[in-house]
């Protein structure tokens, strides 16, 4: 059901990690805060928790993996990108410890779990359709299949006005034009993931491969891998053969994967979503900040999605939270010094990356000639 007309002091917009961390840390701390989210934009498949994210939130819940939400622990990494043999890193030797390969939506459900534990309210399945600035509160529009609570009705069935004083958005990469918040530029790269059904060599590792069109990665899953190939936009639509087909003939073309997947069955569906590091210009304005993907989505090789989905929104939440101390809920907030502590954060994923990618262009002009 919807809520009823209270003004809430934050209002998160968003139901993936970073909304339902910040609503999280925001409603143990005691602000009135609702999150509310879609599931449209929901992705799917199996996700990589690093180590690190899995410390953040086993602070809060420590039986979170065990209890609420079941992966597969990752205790290394097989990594082969532009030498000779592959490199193994073990996950003992990292000081937060083994990392876990969940299902995203489960993870998602039960983060916004432990969020309503403590506190927030969760307006699920509504799309917010329209935003306005009245005086000191903002006036969301959102819609659902739900029906709304007496009275709430404003226009059309399923429609309700949400209110707050704070806005947090958690898009993650979806832009919301209330807010002219969009991209610097769009992703160059798209991910393209299935499910294998294949035989595990070892069932507690990440596979991470360069190849001379893109990188691939595999996760241990249930009953296989899940599998994603990330290739420049440009060269998957140059390619001369059904999706699929493609997926799976560059697949074979890999020297780690290919020998995990012999065997595997192509009659799982292929899906897709961008991929590549994304910047917004703006993290933040009058009474409302971003987080998460929303501020800048670091590329998918580093495996810091949810680290840093989970790190900014606490970052964005401890930072209101002494917002609204001071300012008594005026929205009052020091947007510089949030804006700065994000963009180091930003720098630092960027030279991960920028690691890992090192010598791929050789490869790919060494094949080309």
């Amino acid at each position: 059901m919807f809520p009823d007309r209270r003004i809430s002091d934050v209002v998160v917009i968003g139901g993936g990690p970073a909304g339902a961390a910040c609503a999280l840390t925001l409603a143990r701390a005691g602000v009135d805060v609702k999150l509310v989210y879609w599931g449209g934009y929901a992705p799917g498949g199996i996700e990589f928790v690093s180590g690190r994210a899995r410390h953040f939130i086993e602070q809060y819940c420590p039986d979170f993996f065990s209890e609420a939400v079941h992966g597969i622990e990752i205790h290394e990494t097989v990594s082969l990108w532009d030498i000779a043999e592959p490199v193994i890193s073990d996950a003992m030797f990292s000081p937060w410890g083994a990392g876990i390969a969940v299902e995203r939506p489960l993870l998602d459900e039960a983060l916004r779990n432990l969020a309503s534990s403590a506190g927030s309210t969760i307006i699920s399945d509504a799309k917010v359709v329209g935003v306005e600035r009245q005086h000191d509160r903002w006036r969301l529009i959102a819609r659902s299949s739900q029906e709304p609570s007496s009275g709430e009705a404003i226009s059309g069935a399923g429609e309700c006005a949400i209110y707050g004083r704070f806005i947090v958005l958690a898009t993650g990469r979806v832009p919301l034009p209330f807010f002219d918040h969009v991209p610097v530029s769009e992703p160059s790269q798209i991910a393209l993931m299935t499910s294998l059904q294949a035989r595990i060599a070892s069932g507690h590792t990440l596979y991470i491969e360069g190849t001379s069109r893109g990188w691939w990665y595999a996760l241990p899953d249930k009953k296989g891998y899940f599998a994603g190939f990330c290739i420049e936009r440009n060269e998957l639509k140059q390619r001369q053969s059904p999706l699929k087909d493609f997926f799976f003939q560059e697949l074979q073309r890999t020297r780690l994967l290919a020998p995990l997947t012999a065997g595997a069955s192509d009659q799982r569906p292929i899906s897709g979503r961008t991929a590549g590091a994304t910047t917004f210009p703006a993290m933040g304005g009058d009474a409302w900040i971003a987080v998460g993907d929303a501020t800048a989505a670091p590329d998918p090789l580093s495996g810091t999605g949810i680290e840093w989905a989970i790190e900014s929104a606490q970052l964005g939440a401890d930072m209101l939270l002494e917002a609204l101390q001071k300012s008594e809920g005026n929205g009052l907030f020091d947007l510089p010094a949030f804006e700065n502590a994000m963009r180091q954060h930003v720098i630092s994923w960027k030279k991960a990356a920028a690691y890992h990618y090192h010598g791929l262009e050789e490869i790919r002009e060494t094949k080309k000639t």
